[in-house]
């Protein structure tokens, strides 16, 4: 994994960390959103040209976002 991938994941989590506002999670969340279409379009492009190792990258990067969405559901159910 790049350095540069891990430290965007890190800022993203930071953000989310501190967001106190509905407004701040859509924005975190339009930013994730928008990140795993672009990830889904180089996946597939990967696979049509039989790149597989980039797809296993790209599929690796997706999960990391996958974690993301996740824990912007958590943070929006009330306790």
């Amino acid at each position: 994994m790049d350095r540069e991938f891990l430290i965007e994941i890190m800022d993203i989590n930071e953000k989310l960390a501190e967001a106190q506002s509905e407004a701040a999670m859509k924005e975190i969340e339009s930013v994730v959103r928008a990140k795993q279409e672009e990830l889904t379009d180089n996946v597939r492009r990967a696979f049509e040209q039989d790149d597989f190792e980039k797809a296993k990258e790209i599929l690796t990067k997706m999960r990391y976002f996958s974690n993301v969405e996740e824990k912007i559901k958590l943070k929006k159910i009330p306790l």
